[in-house]
């Protein structure tokens, strides 16, 4: 009798612990934030093909779609830099366009370009201020 007790108890030690576990990795990963271009730009070369997140504003002169490959190149910007992107990851937000901030989701490489997964764009009217403007205006 002693015996399936234990068994018992350690069976629900096991699942609080499993649970546990999921709750915890599941709240760190939405908790995630996004970097700046300038804090990317520091934090290499120990970011080079990791995940993250960086926020910016579309060059619009920038944007280039090569309908063949289906990809997506523009260059998002703020006020603590520029950084060229690559977005591969399929169907483009209707918003998107110059001027419009993004959350790039993806890997920056060695050579300085941002190859996105996930492209974002947030309307201007709802999450103004939230990205500096470039210093040049524009």
């Amino acid at each position: 009798m002693m015996g399936a007790k234990l068994k018992f108890v350690i069976a629900g030690v096991v699942m609080v612990v499993a649970v546990g576990y999921l709750i915890f990795n599941s709240v760190s990963t939405s908790a995630e934030y996004y970097l700046t271009v300038g804090e990317l730009k520091s934090k290499a070369p120990a970011v080079y093909n990791q995940n993250v997140r960086v926020a910016g504003i579309v060059d619009g002169p920038s944007i280039v779609k090569d309908a063949r490959s289906g990809s997506l190149k523009f260059t998002a910007e703020d006020s603590s830099g520029t950084l060229p992107v690559v977005y591969n990851g399929g169907a483009v937000p209707d918003i998107f366009g110059p001027g419009i901030q993004v959350v790039v989701q993806g890997k920056y490489n060695a050579d300085g370009t941002f190859h996105a997964e996930n492209l974002l764009a947030q309307c201007p009217s709802r999450y103004e201020d939230t990205v500096q403007p470039p210093a040049n205006g524009g």
